[in-house]
């Protein structure tokens, strides 16, 4: 029964990925499973049920992706990149008018999207604390304070309508934010400046 339900949901996933909210519908989920809409249904009694398990689903399995990253790999650094690396790899699916969608029709499930992002509080948390002992984090930042001020921008900065507006990709958002919030918008030049004019 757990077997038939997440292949239901990995399928459900991968159509959502391609073809949007919009698009969804259990009809073409059971012709690419090649079941009836009765199976489906027999799990998820709505339309609007199986969307909201879809995302929740997903969403748990990007959770133990991040998860398993930390538990396998000691070096927080890299535990960082990699986490970005995943989310990069997610952005290149996503449409953003889709999202869009999603955001606006469905704000019960954007509520749980969001939630699900500060819930990586605890995932940075760890990074930072492990980068603050290895000494990679600066000694001026306090790691909890740094996981919920990143989680923050993350936050404010990934929804639909501010990426639109303002021409971005998901990707060039994603990559762009982690560079900036990893490495600061300056480079040793403009560090060095900065630091001459604090110390005259």
């Amino acid at each position: 029964m757990e077997k038939i339900k997440n292949i239901i949901l990995n399928e459900g996933f991968r159509s959502v990925i391609t073809n949007g909210i919009r698009s969804f519908t259990v009809e073409n989920l059971a012709s690419r499973l090649t079941m009836s809409k009765k199976t489906i249904y027999q799990y998820f009694p709505k339309k609007e049920i199986l969307i909201k398990k879809i995302i929740i689903f997903s969403m748990e399995k990007m959770t133990l992706e991040f998860k398993n990253i930390i538990k396998n790999e000691p070096d927080p650094i890299i535990q960082f990149i990699k986490i970005i690396d995943s989310n990069n790899k997610l952005g290149r699916k996503l449409n953003l008018q889709k999202l869009t969608y999603l955001k606006s029709r469905y704000p019960d499930i954007w509520k749980l999207i969001e939630e699900h992002r500060r819930e990586r509080k605890n995932i940075f948390f760890k990074i930072f604390k492990l980068s603050k002992e290895k000494g990679y984090l600066k000694d001026s930042l306090d790691p909890l304070v740094s996981a919920n001020l990143f989680m923050n921008i993350i936050n404010s900065t990934f929804q639909p309508e501010f990426m639109l507006d303002n021409n971005l990709t998901l990707e060039e958002t994603i990559t762009h934010l982690h560079e900036i919030m990893s490495n600061g918008f300056f480079n040793d030049l403009g560090i060095k400046k900065i630091n001459e004019y604090r110390n005259k």
